[in-house]
């Protein structure tokens, strides 16, 4: 699928209504089709959201101290085999 390019946006849209058309064409360009989209304009929704997103940890400390627990006290263990799993996916996403 390629964008046509030629689809002209108007420079402004006025507050509160969205103006969304743009042909596409795919293969040959014989083939047109509209997509749209309705985007909300709520800015009380999006400063909700992302509310909630600010208000989850970056760290789980619950999660870090019960770990930490479980290395102190030598309950947790760990196969080679997860530690070589752990670090070939660690060295696959850098």
């Amino acid at each position: 699928m390629r964008i046509d390019n030629n689809v002209r946006i108007p420079d402004a849209v006025q507050a509160g209504q969205a103006k969304t058309s743009s042909s596409v064409a795919a293969g040959s360009g014989s083939d047109l089709s509209s997509d749209t989209a309705k985007l909300s304009t709520s800015q009380s929704a999006v400063q909700a959201l992302a509310a909630k997103v600010n208000d989850v940890p970056e760290v789980r400390q619950e999660r870090v101290a019960a770990l930490a627990g479980a290395i102190r006290d030598g309950s947790y263990q760990v196969t080679p085999e997860q530690t070589a799993e752990a670090l070939m996916a660690h060295m696959m996403r850098n």
